[in-house]
Order: C-alpha cells, then structure tokens, then sequence
C-alpha cells in the first residue's frame, strides 16, 4: 500500500552528518525533545498542546490545535532543514497572534530522531489534510545510496481523527518511557516560562501543565525578583520566610536591555536536586540556557541552595546574531550579551545573596525555633540580653543543619545549652572589670546566681555520666567479673567510695615509698593471706590518708583477721610518714577494705570505727554511690529551674 501511495509527494533533503549530529546525537532525554516539539507548535499559534504518553503501544503522541501545514508548507518549510523562519517570512516571522517565534535555526524538527525510529505526522490546514512518516533507518539507507534526498512514505488521510494543527506520532522508541509520567510534567514545565500565559497550554495525559508542577516555588525560603512585572512570583513562592526583594532589572538601559523572573533560596538542600540547583536562563519563553551559576564559578555551601528563573529576551534577538548552541540548551559564552548578563548577576543579586544568605537563615531558624518549642523558648527568655544575640545565632546554626533526625537534633540542642553556660563564666566573669557604680554592683547578685546554677549544671553532667557508669557494674551477675571491674576503675574513681573524693592527690615520691613499704608488708604474709588480696594501694584524698585494700570476691574472714592486717598497713603507713613534715602528719588516716561478703563478726561496724577503718561489700560499693548520685540528680532536677528547662526539652520534639 506504501508503494502506491509513495509518488514522491514530500521531500527532504539531508546529509547523513547532519542527521546523525543534529538530529539522533541532539538530545539525551525526552523531555528535551518534547521541548522541541511544543516550541513548533508554539511557533504555529497554537492554544492548546497535548501530550500522550503510552506505555502499553510504546508510543508517544503530540497533538496541538495551530494553524497545521500545507503539502507545501511541509516540502518548503517542515522538510528543509535549516529553514529559517526568521530570515525568511516578513516581520522576522512574528505569527498572526503576534507571538515571537521559539524556533530559530530549522533544525528542531530532527529532535524526535533522538528519542524515535519512526515518526508519523499528520496535519491540516485550509481544510488540506496531510499525512506521511519518516523512518531514520529507511533515511540512512536511502542517503547513502543515492545521496541526500530522502522522500518519506505519504499516508492514507481519509481515515485520520484530526480537524486542525498537527499531530505527530512517535512509535519504535529508543528510550524507556515506564517513568516518563513520572517527571515529564515537572520537566516540560521547568523549560518555558510562558506556561500559563498567552493563552498556551500544554496538557499531559489530559492534565494541563501549570507553574506550580515545576515543583520548587512552595520551597523558596527567601525570594528577590526583578521589577514589578515579577511580582507575580510572590504569590508562586507562598512561603518565603522574609519579605521578598524587589532588584533592579535594567542591565544596559542604552540598549534597552533588561530581566525579568527571579532568585530564591530553599530552606534544605534536600528539596532540590542536582537538576534544578542553580539559574535557568528564558528567552521568549523557552530555556536557552540551564544554569548560568555554573559560569560564574562560585563556590561555597550557600551555592547548593540556589534555584532561579530568568527571562532574557534579547538573547534572542531577531536583529542580532543567533547565540543560542545548536542543542538549544545553552549560549555562546564568549558573546557580549552572556558576559554582560553574567556580569551583572553575579555582580549584583549572587553578590548580595551570598553576604545575606547566612544571616538571614540564621535568623529564620531562631525566629522559628523560638515559635515551635516552647521549652526552647523559656531557656532563652532566662538568659540575658547579651546572651540572647549568641543563643540566637547557635539556634540559627543548629536549624541550618541539613537532614539532622528529630532525635539527634534534640540531643545537639541540649548538649549546646549546657555548653553554652559553660562558655559564658568567662564572658561574664569579665563584667567585674568594669564595675564602677553601685548599679554595677547588682550585676554581681545576678552573676553569682547564674555561677551557682552552672556549677550544679556542670556538676550534674558528671553525675549522670558517673551513674550511667556504676549502672553498667550493677548489671554485672558474675562475681568474679564484678571483682575484676572494680580493681580496675577503683583507684581511678576513689568518687565510688565518697562522692566528696574527686581526685586523688598524692605526692608521687611518697606513694612510691609508702608503696613499697607496703610490698615488704606484704613478703610477710602467709600464702592464704596472700592468695585472699587482689591490691592495695595508697593515696590521698580530700585532705586525708587513704588505704585501700581489695579483697577476693570469695574469701570471708573474720573482723579481726581484718583489722590486723588493716593496723599493719597503718603502721607501716605512719612509719613513713615521719620522713615528711608535720602538713603529712596532721592528716587523718583512713583503711579501706572491699570484700565479697559481710565478716564473720557481729558489731563489725564499732569494731571497725574505732580502729579508723571501713569495711564495705563490693555490692554495697556499687549501690551506695548508685545511690547517692542518683538522689543527688533526682534532687538537682526539681531544685535547679536551668536544668529543668534543659532536660524538659526532650517534649519540644
């Protein structure tokens, strides 16, 4: 039927290179194509332009309601590639409805190659009906056998469901369209700015394209447009969290040469990607240019932020050169009219979004964190107003955090709270240099409630982490296991035994000498004696002489047996002690002895006392400082407002 219908109606002539280059080569994705497509039907007055996408005959079909093609605007026009419109139709080729065409260098048509093997197109105009298809396979042959003239396959048209404009089908598809639905909406939509307006609408799937399905506008954080008649983003961008900036659009006002669209900022890196993160550039209503920011070679978190639209019609001047690249998706960077429009972005809006960007972000997050939590909200009101700067800044910080979870965010809000009155002793430790009136002077009352309020908070920290530490011992069922632990921590963390002995403070000379004094001791016990110790050691601590000796988790002497080997070491202690002067003499003498079990002795507590000792289980050791440290944190947690403001923090979030 081909054959018969085939009389060499409809004509192209075209290389090999060019179809190869400008067609198949083009374009890597079907949106761009598409682009392409729309953009003629644009350029032929049309209202309306539909898009069906179908996954089951793996075709693709574009249909608009513009004013379609004759036989011979198809041969004349559509078939010559590199027709330029523009040059040839009167006015620069401005259409009837007085739209300035998208269409510039006649190569458009070769797009769909790119994305299809075979197209089918279908047109009507002053009611002549046309209908023929192009395969590329059938073009490479017929171009390498007899040169450049490919003559595509006329179809029957008396059957074909069109009234008006074109359609063209794409079918034998090269690209996998299973996601195209997915994205294509939001991708057509990003590459022209005159959706919405001039009576153009572009429909998917029968539902129509608008602004809003570029899908980034209700992420805008903070806005500047160009002049007035870009007011109309403020609506778009609905939740900006500043008022937006109106900016200058004139760039060269001698040659008439101005902007319009805008710039904005997301609030989190993570509601646009790598696609849209930086400044398209329109000229009459179609991207001639992805991301102008890349050009400018910024760098710097805040870059990763950025997302604009820009209108720069006179990139596509009439009167002018052409400076658009052949893949219609960027400009010749080496033309004045780019360098002039780059200059003055990055001289101007990028100039000053970069120095506002930071303050500004810092201040919406305080602003915010200080209206969502309430327990945020009452910390800050306590601190004063020379804190209150700096706490705005770490709340602005801490929320510029970019996929921070709810729960790590809550802990990093704590933890700089506690550390941010830490910082401030010294801040305001500085204020008593600069007393000099009796008003200075109630500054002091203030400051040395706010110091005991930070000693209990920094004192608090160490609670918690010494309690989190003996409840790891009480968990230990294993005895032998529990012996082994203490003997390592305990003479490392004397607070086990009181929580008054921070820290030991032992002259290292006289814990050598009392040391080995008490190795000589201890050559003179018995093989039992012996295998019933695990250590002794010496120190002092909080202004006192401390013994202490570890005992086997499974040996149960006698008081007495006990408190004879205690006095030896006593003895031994006091007999060194004489080498050193009367401070070393003065202080109390105190032994220590950690068992397994109780002693076989009853009134072991007044024997023990009255011998300068103390006797305690290696379970008692654990539940007693268990104890005190947490009756110290239970009890800090009602009396101190600041750490209770701290710690109800956990319900903010």
């Amino acid at each position: 039927m081909h054959d018969d219908l085939n009389r060499r109606k409809y004509k192209m002539t075209i290389g090999l290179s060019v179809l190869e280059h400008l067609g198949i080569g083009l374009y890597s994705n079907v949106p761009a194509v598409l682009s392409e497509v729309v953009a003629n039907a644009w350029d032929a007055d049309a209202e309306n332009v539909n898009i069906d996408v179908n996954i089951a005959k793996g075709s693709i079909t574009i249909s608009d309601d513009g004013y379609g093609m004759t036989e011979r605007d198809i041969n004349e026009k559509y078939l010559m590639v590199g027709y330029k419109k523009r040059d040839v139709e009167p006015n620069f080729g401005i259409t009837p409805k007085g739209r300035q065409p998208m269409g510039r260098k006649g190569i458009g048509k070769l797009s769909v190659f790119s994305i299809a093997n075979s197209i089918d197109i279908h047109s009507v105009k002053d009611n002549e009906v046309n209908a023929f298809r192009m395969d590329s396979n059938e073009i490479r042959a017929e171009i390498e056998q007899a040169g450049q003239t490919y003559y595509p396959v006329a179809l029957p048209t008396n059957n074909l469901s069109i009234d008006k404009g074109t359609k063209i089908i794409l079918t034998d598809l090269k690209k996998d369209v299973n996601r195209l639905k997915e994205h294509l909406r939001r991708r057509l939509s990003r590459r022209f700015s005159i959706i919405g307006k001039d009576d153009f609408n572009i429909v998917v799937d029968g539902e129509s394209i608008s602004p809003r399905d570029r899908d980034y506008y209700k992420f805008i954080q903070f806005l500047w447009y160009f002049g007035e008649e870009s007011e109309g983003f403020l609506d778009l961008c609905g939740n900006t969290e500043r008022p937006a900036k109106q900016v200058e659009p004139t760039i060269d006002e001698l040659e008439e040469r101005s902007v319009s669209g805008w710039v904005g900022t997301v609030k989190t890196q993570e509601q646009i990607n790598e696609d849209i993160n930086g400044i398209a550039i329109f000229a009459n209503g179609k991207l001639v240019h992805e991301n102008i920011l890349e050009d400018m070679k910024e760098g710097g978190v805040w870059t990763k932020y950025i997302v604009g639209e820009i209108d720069a019609n006179y990139m596509d001047d009439n009167q002018q050169d052409d400076m658009i690249t052949s893949a219609r998706q960027r400009l010749q960077e080496d033309d004045q009219r780019f360098i002039q429009l780059h200059n003055f972005l990055s001289d101007g809006v990028i100039k000053h979004i970069k120095s506002s960007w930071q303050k500004w972000r810092t201040d919406a997050g305080s602003d915010n964190i200080l209206k969502e939590r309430k327990n945020v909200k009452r910390w800050y009101d306590r601190l004063g107003s020379d804190q209150k700067q700096s706490a705005r800044s770490l709340f602005g910080k801490i929320e510029s955090i970019d996929g921070m979870e709810e729960e790590s965010k809550k802990q990093l809000y704590k933890s700089s709270m506690y550390a941010f009155h830490r910082l401030a002793i010294t801040d305001q430790l500085s204020i008593l240099n600069q007393l000099e009136t009796k008003r200075d002077f109630e500054l002091i009352s203030q400051l040395f409630g706010n110091l005991t309020d930070l000693a209990r908070v920094q004192y608090y920290d160490i609670a918690k982490v010494r309690v989190a530490l003996i409840d790891k011992f009480r968990k230990i069922i294993d005895d032998n296991q529990k012996e082994k632990v203490i003997q390592k921590h305990i003479f490392k963390a004397l607070w086990l035994l009181d929580p008054s002995w921070e820290r030991a403070a032992t002259n290292a000379r006289m814990e050598e000498t009392v040391n080995k004094e008490f190795k000589n001791e201890t050559a003179k016990l018995s093989e039992a004696e012996k295998r019933a110790r695990i250590d002794i050691r010496y120190q002092t601590v909080s202004g006192k002489h401390v013994i202490i000796e570890l005992k086997r988790y499974n040996v149960n002497e006698d008081i007495y047996t006990l408190l004879a080997q205690l006095k030896k070491y006593r003895n031994a202690l006091e007999k060194k002690l004489q080498e050193y002067g009367d401070e070393y003499n003065r202080m109390a003498i105190e032994t220590i002895s950690v068992t397994g079990s109780r002693p076989r002795t009853a009134d072991v507590d007044r024997l023990l006392i009255a011998d300068g000792a103390r006797w305690l289980t290696y379970n008692d050791l654990i539940n007693n400082a268990y104890n005190s440290y947490k009756e110290y944190l239970q009890a800090e947690l009602r009396l101190s407002e600041l750490i209770s403001i701290i710690e109800s923090i956990d319900q903010d979030f």
